[in-house]
């Protein structure tokens, strides 16, 4: 309920009307409510209204500015933007097909060693730094196929591409395990 008018005065029984409202379809018949016709639409600049100024700038320059779109824009079905620019970039799902991996594989192993440095006397107990920064090194991978390290890591399990997307490895009552290839990914 109000408490004070708009102008700062107080609020009397003759002043103010709180009990009314509108709602839709109420008929002819109510006395407190107001009717308000199915699919009335108010719209109107309430807030703010986008400027293409030193400011803000479009998206796309062929584009337009302030683009009112009634059907969204969504991944994988939106190929126009800002008005009708033909785009391609939602298409995809933000997929990159050259560089995505299915797998979160370790491609290298850096250690600080901060042990040695510390024996070393590169530590300054009292002053809290070093006289000098601990080394950070590129470690080797143990290859366990080839019982040696190696620069990369060799594991192909982790390593799948669109021509060997994985191995299978099964028995069929034979001594030893048989060990194939998924089929190549072609789409």
């Amino acid at each position: 309920m109000a408490t004070v008018q708009t102008d700062g005065s107080a609020v009397t029984s003759s002043s103010t009307n709180n009990s009314s409202g509108a709602a839709m379809n109420v008929g002819g018949s109510s006395t407190v409510l107001s009717n308000q016709a199915l699919g009335a639409y108010y719209n109107g600049v309430f807030g703010s209204t986008p400027v293409d100024n030193d400011s803000a700038n479009k998206a796309l320059s062929g584009g337009v500015f302030k683009f009112e779109n009634t059907r969204g824009v969504t991944q994988r079905v939106t190929s126009t933007l800002a008005g009708g620019v033909a785009n391609s970039f939602l298409t995809h799902s933000a997929d990159d097909y050259s560089n995505r991996r299915s797998i979160h594989r370790q491609e290298v192993v850096r250690t600080t060693r901060t042990t040695t440095a510390v024996r070393a006397g590169y530590w300054n107990i009292y002053g809290g730094n070093w006289t000098t920064t601990p080394t950070t090194a590129v470690d080797l991978f143990w290859d366990i196929s080839g019982g040696s390290t190696s620069a990369t890591s060799t594991d192909q399990a982790a390593s799948p591409t669109s021509s060997v997307p994985g191995e299978l490895v099964y028995k069929l009552g034979q001594p030893l395990p048989v060990m194939a290839d998924y089929a190549a990914k072609t789409a």
